[in-house]
């Protein structure tokens, strides 16, 4: 592992105890012009995440391996993801009593939409017309997309809640919710997950 870059970050304590308890597999930082510029530095991963928990030069810290890193767009984070730890300095396993595993991330609920703030957008993606097929109310569906510079700002810049966007094939349009969007840092196209919205919605 010494030949690959190191991206050093500071982080809380109870952020720290997560990753090291493996509850925690993704560390997020806003995708400010800072923090892309220091991820391209160190190059597409695999890389070296050391995390330092202080100031002091006698502060927690580990070192992770990084294995993919993306963009989630609407949330406008990069997300690192967390392969194994490399290595901890000064951690004190006790820390983990103050601060509980994570729970497990819960499966999409369809019924959440109904409480959601649905922001209609005026984007439309072109799809093979089996994906338009494909839709059902209440079930998720994942397509890679790539979007032009104008469809990448929409959705840079749509307002808080969860977008609507339309699905074209041929001479058929469908609005759907986009319930998640992630282009990986170093590529060129989006992941995007969306559901069908209920009939007469």
């Amino acid at each position: 592992m010494a030949q690959l870059n190191t991206l050093t970050a500071n982080i809380q304590r109870e952020w720290l105890a997560r990753i090291l308890d493996g509850s925690k597999r993704i560390e997020h930082r806003d995708a400010t012009d800072y923090w892309v510029s220091r991820v391209e530095r160190v190059g597409p991963p695999p890389f070296r995440l050391r995390l330092i928990n202080g100031m002091r030069p006698d502060s927690p810290e580990a070192t992770l391996l990084v294995d993919r890193v993306d963009l989630d767009i609407p949330a406008g984070q990069i997300r690192l993801h967390l392969r194994e730890v490399l290595e901890t300095l000064r951690w004190d396993p006790a820390w983990h009593a103050r601060y509980p595993p994570l729970p497990a991330e819960r499966p999409f609920d369809p019924s959440a939409l109904s409480t959601e703030t649905l922001v209609e957008i005026p984007l439309r993606l072109e799809v093979a017309p089996p994906l338009l097929e494909a839709l059902r109310p209440g079930t998720p569906v994942t397509f890679t997309q790539t979007l032009s510079d104008e469809a990448f700002e929409q959705l840079t810049q749509c307002p808080e809640g969860t977008p609507l966007v339309w699905l074209a094939a041929d001479d058929e349009a469908r609005q759907v919710a986009l319930i998640g969007a992630t282009a990986p840092l170093f590529g060129d196209t989006v992941d995007c997950t969306v559901v069908a919205l209920p009939e007469g919605a």
